[in-house]
């Protein structure tokens, strides 16, 4: 890495700020060079969301003659609360930071700062970011109860960087593709962001262009439509204009990359950090309060009790696809990482996680954390759905 100069800026106090102060304390290059830089900066007297007082950051690049606005909430989901943060910025390209100064202000704003959760606007594609209310519970209540993001808006959540465990001891897993996912430890997770419900049937329809209102999960799509056919460890073919699947269309319009996960993202987004049997824990009783299962049909996304990091539906409701093949256990995976596929063996079944809305709560083993099942890609089913995930690098 390359630390390139910087500028400090304190900031005029604002009315609801005591004495607000931001200081940019570094501008790294990325090296080898891929138009990124990371930007270091220290608040004082910022955003404090216990209090309800949010704050946004607005940073400004000077290079040589070119001068670049950053917003913190559209760009790089920068946290103005009180400390030291790191955020990451992709230059435009062909512009290198050498040279740079960097100023920045805060704002009042009316929604919490930070990058705890991607917003994607599905009409035209533009991206925000926004952080925790005062509680995790705050924030669920604020995404569950407004259709806005189960219709016409896309939210994720975060995933944080770190090790996670997931599967199950031996002895309680059973055959590749029909059981439990053996005991693993993950290490050198990056962070990622999964949706916190499964994409509805009406988000679909505002893609794609179709005419669904529900806010049911959409069902019956195969994992060739919505990768374009593309195979395991081989990305979603680009488009150059809102044509193609879903997620070719996602992504021209977003100019990010969102996908299908692996079945170890699904595990890790779906444990939120528990090494229990059940993400909520070991008692098989509460089956019924997380999950919608023994039904005729799908429910409406966010039926039931959201996991730790407020993701929704993560058991029940609806399987979802993977990007795995078959025979993914993650003995399968070997050293790689979690971020990459199984592309062992070549039969056409790709690996689905979770449990559908007909499975019963009686068969309270199968809403384990580490379950598992498969499905022929270019299959499909009335208990199948998907979630976007993207990875940040």
């Amino acid at each position: 890495m390359m630390k390139v100069s910087l500028m400090t800026m304190a900031l005029a106090a604002a009315s609801a700020f005591a004495d607000p102060s931001v200081t940019v304390d570094s501008v790294v290059q990325r090296w080898p060079w891929n138009n990124k830089v990371d930007i270091t900066y220290t608040v004082g007297e910022g955003q404090d969301v216990a209090a309800g007082v949010y704050a946004r950051l607005e940073f400004t690049a000077h290079i040589g003659a070119t001068n670049i606005t950053i917003d913190g909430v559209h760009d790089i989901g920068a946290n103005a609360s009180n400390g030291t943060h790191t955020v990451t910025y992709t230059l435009p390209s062909g512009l290198k930071a050498t040279g740079c100064t960097m100023t920045a202000k805060l704002i009042a704003a009316d929604n919490p700062s930070g990058d705890d959760y991607m917003v994607v606007n599905l009409s035209d594609g533009a991206v925000s970011y926004e952080g925790l209310l005062a509680t995790q519970e705050d924030s669920d209540n604020r995404y569950n109860t407004n259709d806005v993001y189960k219709t016409s808006k896309l939210v994720l959540r975060k995933v944080p960087a770190g090790i996670y465990k997931t599967g199950c001891e031996a002895g309680t897993y059973s055959a590749p593709g029909n059981g439990y996912r053996k005991y693993q430890t993950w290490t050198n997770i990056c962070d990622y962001y999964v949706g916190v419900f499964p994409v509805t049937k009406k988000q679909y329809a505002v893609i794609t262009g179709g005419s669904g209102t529900e806010t049911t999960p959409v069902v019956s799509v195969t994992y060739n439509t919505l990768r374009a056919y593309a195979t395991p460890g081989n990305p979603i073919p680009a488009v150059t204009s809102n044509t193609g699947s879903f997620f070719q269309r996602l992504n021209w319009k977003s100019g990010l990359y969102f996908d299908l996960p692996t079945m170890p993202m699904t595990e890790i987004a779906a444990r939120a950090g528990a090494t229990t049997k059940y993400h909520w824990g070991d008692d098989s009783s509460k089956v019924s309060e997380y999950a919608v299962c023994g039904a005729s049909s799908v429910a409406v996304v966010g039926s039931k009790l959201p996991n730790a990091w407020g993701i929704y539906d993560t058991c029940g409701n609806v399987r979802e696809w993977c990007l795995d093949r078959r025979g993914h256990t993650y003995s399968a995976f070997g050293n790689k990482d979690a971020f990459t596929a199984n592309t062992s063996g070549n039969d056409g079944y790709r690996a689905i996680s979770n449990l559908g809305y007909y499975s019963l709560a009686a068969s309270q083993a199968e809403f384990m954390a580490s379950s598992d099942s498969y499905l022929d890609q270019g299959g499909s089913q009335a208990y199948c759905g998907f979630r976007v995930y993207t990875i940040i690098q």
